[in-house]
């Protein structure tokens, strides 16, 4: 199967919605993963849709193929602009080219980049604002915290 023409065929389905595709994973024995994602999450029947679809175009007597779409998950890297744009507010992580590891609450968002408030200073009690340039981002994705909210008041 080629990525190409899967990426096609979904991309021409998801034209006019809120659902887009982020990427297509085409591995060794035909293993295809399909991650979509939209600004408001991800329905399970959306994923059933575009299996539907997918298998509709591809015949499996023809291409032996296992097929999984779902959204990206909290453990996959951001690959798109829009993927970030509903983390705005909210808790990201992000590993820089030169190594460096931030977490911190993602504030602004442009096509160039990104800015993120971090805590600084001993126990994290000062907050410093980064900016990134995309191009300086290895790798960015959605941070997952189960401190409750509660937590954060004691102090």
């Amino acid at each position: 199967m080629k990525k190409n023409d899967i990426e096609f065929v979904v991309r021409s389905y998801l034209e006019g919605k809120l659902t887009f595709l982020v990427e297509v994973e085409v591995r060794r024995g035909n293993m295809v993963d399909v991650y979509v994602d939209s600004d408001k999450g991800v329905d399970i029947s959306e994923c059933v849709e575009i299996t539907r679809l997918i298998e509709t175009k591809f015949d499996r007597d023809k291409e032996d193929y296992e097929l999984r779409v779902s959204s990206p998950g909290l453990h996959r890297p951001f690959k798109m602009l829009r993927q970030y744009n509903k983390y705005i507010g909210r808790e990201i992580k992000v590993v820089a080219n030169d190594n460096r590891k931030m977490e911190g609450e993602l504030k602004t968002l442009s096509e160039n980049g990104i800015e993120i408030m971090i805590k600084a200073g001993k126990k994290g009690s000062e907050q410093k604002t980064e900016k990134l340039l995309f191009s300086d981002i290895r790798e960015a994705m959605p941070l997952i915290s189960f401190k409750s909210k509660l937590d954060n008041n004691k102090n």
